[in-house]
């Protein structure tokens, strides 16, 4: 066997076992993947990171009104897990890598920004609670006003699976969605009390935090609403489902963060907080495994004029009472 032989086997030997680690990795249950919570201190002026098992670590901040964070709000996740996070009382959007470097995304066409989410392409949405507005920011930054209309100081978003936007508005009471190419309608107005964080299941229903009555409502596609959850609660804010489908809920006024199971039995996952504002689940690791099998497969093979890559999309995240203080304004 000459020596150019034996790279060319070397090379389809490491492809093979590559693409069966990625099989392998598939194979394992989402609900089985263990995925850490992230959660916005804003009392505490940190970005917290706990374990599935509730073991709590601040991942990003200094504390008490000091860089990077002086009032961090709502979260997401990008495609590649890079957190992104709204501070409001310095009008930005910071960007946090999965190492925990911090940098700027955003500091131009926001006003105390509140909620985050992106859309299935990867633009960035942020909700302006200071002048009523939608802001969009395309992966590099560049941003453009997105909505003005319908908007009574936005709080949570979230997209269904459609790329349609939902927002939580805190005066008023209603949800708002909008379609993808920003026409807006009222989703709904009543079993709501000043509306919070805003998440969708895997079933496509939303659920929402009613601040002043300290409950969760939930609402089908069509938007017929119920109250899934109304013990346990004292302010509730953000709101984010893990993949075995218990929802977690920032409880601001106590400091908690309270777990519901699918059929709304409530536990507390984790306390002692200074005023935990939202949350976000980490994209599943075997995303980031995929990736990285990706990369090492690329390597492999670099020896080849040609390398097809093939991605299935579908393994890629998608990524007033309503507060205990005003947005804009600094914690004493």
């Amino acid at each position: 066997m000459n020596i150019e032989h034996a790279n060319t086997l070397s090379q389809q030997v490491t492809i093979a076992t590559l693409t069966l680690a990625a099989a392998a990795l598939l194979a394992v249950p989402a609900a089985c993947r263990a995925a850490a919570i992230y959660v916005s201190e804003t009392g505490h002026y940190t970005v917290d990171e706990f374990t599935a098992s509730g073991v709590g670590s601040v991942f990003a901040g200094a504390g008490y009104f000091a860089p990077p964070f002086y009032e961090p709000f709502g979260m997401a996740f990008d495609s590649v897990g890079n957190l992104f996070v709204a501070d409001g009382y310095s009008n930005t959007i910071k960007k946090i890598t999965p190492s925990g470097v911090v940098s700027m995304f955003a500091s131009t066409g926001l006003s105390s920004p509140t909620g985050l989410a992106f859309d299935s392409v990867g633009n960035l949405y942020a909700a302006n609670w200071g002048n009523n507005t939608i802001a969009q920011f395309a992966p590099d930054g560049v941003g453009s006003i997105f909505a003005t209309m319908g908007l009574s100081c936005p709080w949570g978003l979230a997209f269904d699976k459609a790329d349609n936007l939902f927002v939580a508005n805190g005066v008023g009471s209603t949800i708002e969605k909008f379609t993808p190419n920003g026409g807006s309608s009222l989703f709904a107005n009543s079993g709501l009390s000043s509306p919070f964080g805003l998440a969708f299941d895997n079933a496509g229903n939303l659920f929402v935090a009613n601040a002043v009555s300290d409950t969760i409502e939930e609402f089908t596609p069509g938007g017929v609403g119920s109250v899934f959850a109304n013990i346990g609660l004292n302010e509730p804010g953000g709101l984010a489902f893990d993949g075995a489908g218990n929802l977690y809920v920032a409880s601001q006024a106590d400091g908690k963060i309270v777990e519901f199971t699918p059929g709304g039995v409530g536990s507390t996952f984790a306390s002692g907080l200074n005023q935990p504002t939202f949350l976000t689940i980490a994209p599943e690791p075997s995303t980031y495994a995929l990736f990285s099998i990706g990369i090492m497969a690329i390597l492999a093979s670099r020896g080849r004029k040609v390398i097809t890559v093939i991605r299935d999309s579908s393994l890629l995240p998608n990524k007033s009472r309503g507060r205990v203080k005003t947005p804009g304004q600094p914690l004493g």
